[in-house]
């Protein structure tokens, strides 16, 4: 294979987005591996102040050259940096205190679902039957895996906490990933990802001072400091960067599928480093599947519109 072909390969939004998932999958594991050990806000803002460190001498320029750009599309940066930075992962974080990583990787892959829901809500896309029908599966699979396979929990909607907590942060993620496409093209992805992490973290900042007046203490250990440098620089800066620029080239809707990969490798990883099993109920996930397959294969779920102003 030569050089330029390698080249192709790397660049191919499909692999990068592959990558983004690999990158990312380890990000419920280390939050369940810290449990007692690192308060979630906690593992939320020094996550992303490592972030912040790494990113500033790679991305500065590209904020600093089109921050009018920026400035003038301020209501958008703020949002994806409030749902993406400050929320997303902080939802995830609180949501293993009380579940499993493998239920946060399982009930995470409905994101794809969500993400088609709200372009045809928000962008008033029309959703056809195939659409419908697997928007309907893919969040029945998330009601078996929250319910853990008990219809009677449904019923009484007695679901466990950390699971809604979980799901919950996939409307951010969903929304982050729609608002991306808002964007003008041209808008470099570190600048844009600085811009981010900036805004997350200073919107993380009170959250983290009222967690630590509360009582609740980070444990300074060599595992505990490599989880978070993971997390600031594979599941931040690198997952971040490549996603916006995935986004870009190929859409929201499209882009979204890929977060199927995240029960494939984090449930793997909390299998192999946590020793979780798996459950009878969590077969939820082929209807998840299903779901994806039917939206996303929509004649409307992927309209080359979305990948053209994206990019």
């Amino acid at each position: 294979m030569t050089a330029k072909r390698v080249l192709a390969f790397l660049v191919n939004p499909y692999v990068i987005l592959t990558l983004v998932m690999l990158a990312g999958a380890g990000n419920a594991v280390v939050a369940r591996a810290t449990v007692g050990e690192m308060p979630p806000v906690a593992l939320a803002f020094w996550r992303w102040v490592i972030a912040l460190i790494i990113l500033f001498p790679i991305g500065a320029r590209a904020m600093f050259v089109q921050h009018r750009q920026l400035l003038a599309e301020w209501r958008i940066v703020l949002a994806i940096g409030a749902i993406a930075v400050a929320a997303f992962n902080t939802l995830i974080y609180l949501g293993v205190q009380h579940t499993t990583a493998l239920n946060a990787s399982l009930v995470l892959s409905v994101i794809p679902v969500v993400t088609v829901a709200l372009s045809w809500m928000l962008l008033r896309e029309r959703a056809g039957p195939r659409m419908i029908v697997g928007l309907v599966a893919g969040l029945i699979g998330v009601l078996v895996i929250i319910a853990r396979g008990d219809v009677s929990l449904l019923m009484t909607l007695d679901f466990n906490v950390g699971d809604l907590l979980v799901f919950a942060s996939i409307f951010c993620w969903a929304g982050y990933s729609i608002l991306l496409g808002r964007l003008p093209p041209g808008i470099r992805p570190e600048g844009l990802l600085l811009a981010m992490v900036i805004i997350g973290v200073i919107l993380l900042a009170p959250f983290y001072a009222w967690e630590a007046a509360a009582g609740a203490r980070m444990v300074i250990s060599l595992p505990n400091i490599m989880g978070v440098l993971y997390l600031g620089a594979f599941s931040s800066v690198f997952a971040y960067v490549l996603w916006n620029y995935g986004v870009g080239k190929v859409g929201a809707n499209v882009a979204s599928q890929f977060t199927y990969l995240n029960p494939a490798f984090g449930g793997s990883l909390a299998i192999l480093f946590l020793g979780e099993s798996l459950q009878l109920y969590h077969a939820g996930v082929l209807l998840i599947f299903l779901g994806i397959y039917l939206a996303t294969t929509s004649k409307r779920a992927a309209s080359p519109s979305d990948a053209e102003n994206a990019a």
